[in-house]
């Protein structure tokens, strides 16, 4: 194909107004469809540049995506009532690209399709001038607003009421896939596409799992409650800082009522408690390897890790992150050994070794890092 389009370029491009003083731009499937009209029929590419605007793009976008290329016969005589089989007759390939050129969006869409659902004219309206990148998209959007599932139906009508910005093939996947507890207009604008769509319908799993508090409602409440400032890891993470419900360990340390389990929503006070930053540390409490315990009666914070040979006592404090006695060590090994939790204290030089200590500087990354179990 060897069609010149230079002289149709503006003269005075800088009035800007479409479809006189400059093309609108079109790339990607629904380009390569219509270059291939163009030996058909030429001029139907300067049309889709010039002339179509972004509704008749995606009317003509969807018809290619519901197969009206591969049956044009059937496009034809739907939108013409007949087709032209004099001698003189064009080819129907021809037929059906001199028919779309003079239709409008709404009449090549019933064209297309034996049954148009309701609202599926204003969403083309939303997708602009550049069509969705797939022709799957399009079929996607189809079946979405012609859903009679209760699930369809919800997702549709966020569809519907979306009007933040451009209806995009990220966007459109948003709104299929996202959690129906916060899928909203908002929410399908603020999550960038399908992929983190489907990390944030992960992480909810896992709050349901760890919140009491996640209802439905109460999820719904809190991502609208962030208005335009959605975000949906902040979202995740404020939700995780409310985990009551931790998987137990596995030892009898869970049945101790002398040991108290502290979880991200209980961390904030403990810490105050004890005057440390116990509150930082709500996400390695949720991960579920590291675990954390108040002995009230001792007055002591005790940091359990997951090892591959079980749970190891790692850490002893208290107020301030005090030095704990070597006694108290001993008393804390003694009670935790006996509920099933690995206890090694460090054993420091003795004699005229001791004499050394702090002579060398220290190699901090090869620290293996027994907080608070060093001896006063």
């Amino acid at each position: 194909m060897t069609h010149n389009l230079n002289r149709y370029f503006p003269r005075h491009a800088a009035e800007g107004v479409a479809g006189r003083d400059f093309f609108f731009p079109l790339s990607g499937w629904v380009l390569t469809s219509l270059v291939s009209l163009e030996e058909d029929a030429p001029g139907t590419l300067l049309h889709a540049f010039k002339s179509g605007g972004g509704l008749w793009r995606n009317a003509v976008a969807l018809a290619l995506a519901t197969g009206a290329l591969d049956r044009p016969e059937n496009f034809v005589l739907r939108a013409c009532g007949e087709i032209d089989e004099s001698d003189a007759a064009l080819p129907v390939r021809a037929q059906f690209a001199l028919a779309i050129r003079s239709m409008r969006p709404q009449a090549i869409v019933e064209a297309a399709l034996v049954e148009v659902p309701p609202s599926l004219m204003g969403s083309l309206r939303k997708i602009g001038s550049e069509p969705l990148n797939t022709d799957q998209a399009y079929r996607r959007l189809i079946d979405l607003l012609g859903s009679t599932t209760s699930e369809g139906r919800a997702r549709r009508r966020v569809l519907e009421q979306f009007n933040s910005g451009r209806l995009t093939d990220d966007s459109l996947q948003v709104i299929e896939c996202l959690d129906l507890a916060i899928l909203s207009p908002l929410t399908a604008t603020h999550i960038s596409n399908a992929a983190e769509a489907h990390r944030l319908n992960a992480r909810l799993r896992v709050i349901r799992q760890m919140c009491s508090a996640a209802s439905d409602a109460a999820l719904k409440e809190s991502a609208d409650a962030m208005g335009s400032r959605f975000n949906s890891g902040q979202f995740a993470r404020a939700w995780l800082t409310k985990a009551d419900l931790l998987a137990p360990l596995g030892l009898p340390i869970d049945g101790d009522h002398d040991f108290i389990r502290i979880n991200p929503s209980t961390a904030e006070a403990t810490g105050r408690r004890y005057r440390n930053c116990l509150a930082g540390y709500g996400p390695e409490m949720a991960a579920g390897a590291t675990a954390f315990f108040s002995i009230e009666s001792l007055s002591l914070v005790v940091v359990l890790r997951l090892m591959d040979v079980g749970w190891m006592l790692t850490g002893v404090h208290t107020e301030l992150n005090g030095r704990v006695s070597r006694q108290v060590l001993e008393t804390v090994k003694e009670r935790l050994s006996g509920l099933g939790v690995l206890c090694v204290l460090p054993v420091r030089p003795q004699g005229d070794l001791a004499l050394v200590t702090g002579v060398f500087s220290r190699v901090d990354d090869l620290e293996f890092g027994f907080e608070g179990l060093e001896e006063a």
